[in-house]
């Protein structure tokens, strides 16, 4: 059987039809007839039904796109990166839907009393539950900087996750601006500059761990990269 090339498109040039079929070439490549394969394939068929009436935000007079594709981004570029983790990617997967989904997630899947997280857990198990906690903002009156801080501090895996998180929305404020909401882009800006750095930090000191992996090295350098265009853009429009 001949084997075709695998050709890597953006990822912010796919659609979320391109997505789905790039995330599942990558399972079978990475976690072919396993267990680890259907957990990212549930994850993804879970986020998929509750984002599944939302859309991107600040689209200006852009056509919106389907909320999913950030969280399939979210997920296929830890797969770039180099992550095998299928517990990592399926939590990369549901990283928003504690935050974004809790009502439409316990309604449809949950027990009574039960609360989100413990929803995730039982369904997907422990860590993948506290892999989505470790990325989901607080309500407890957390700043979204202390939040970052601990996060990055605290030695988790979950940090792959953040770094890509930050990628697909920090990336795309240049991309954004001019489609009329620059306001809110720029406070989108002033947020996520020191977030990126934070996480970049954090990411850099986890490289000293004998268990650091070329996935890490891979988020540093994008951190960085990114970190690099945010200042540019900041001093492209004024913003201190």
């Amino acid at each position: 059987m001949t084997t075709l090339p695998i050709t890597r498109v953006p990822l912010k040039q796919m659609d979320p039809a391109m997505l789905v079929f790039e995330l599942d070439r990558e399972i079978h490549r990475l976690l072919p007839g396993t267990t680890n394969s259907e957990l990212v394939t549930s994850a993804a068929t879970m986020a998929s039904f509750l984002h599944r009436k939302q859309t991107r935000f600040v689209r200006g007079d852009m056509p919106r796109v389907p909320y999913i594709e950030h969280p399939l981004r979210v997920a296929l570029r830890l797969i770039r990166w180099g992550v095998v983790d299928a517990e990592l990617i399926a939590a990369a997967l549901l990283h928003d839907v504690v935050e974004d989904c809790s009502k439409e997630l316990l309604e449809a899947f949950g027990h009574p009393s039960e609360k989100p997280m413990d929803c995730l857990s039982r369904i997907f198990g422990r860590r993948v539950s506290q892999l989505v906690g470790a990325v989901t903002n607080p309500a407890n009156g957390t700043s979204y900087e202390e939040h970052i801080t601990l996060l990055a501090n605290s030695g988790s895996r979950a940090l792959l996750i953040k770094a890509s998180d930050l990628k697909d929305n920090a990336g795309s404020i240049r991309h954004q601006l001019g489609h009329g909401q620059d306001s809110r882009m720029y406070r989108m800006l002033f947020k996520y500059m020191p977030a990126v750095e934070i996480v970049a930090k954090g990411l850099r000191s986890s490289l000293c761990c004998l268990t650091a992996q070329p996935c890490t090295l891979a988020a540093v350098v994008e951190m960085e990269d990114l970190s690099h265009d945010l200042a540019a853009l900041s001093a492209e429009h004024g913003i201190d």
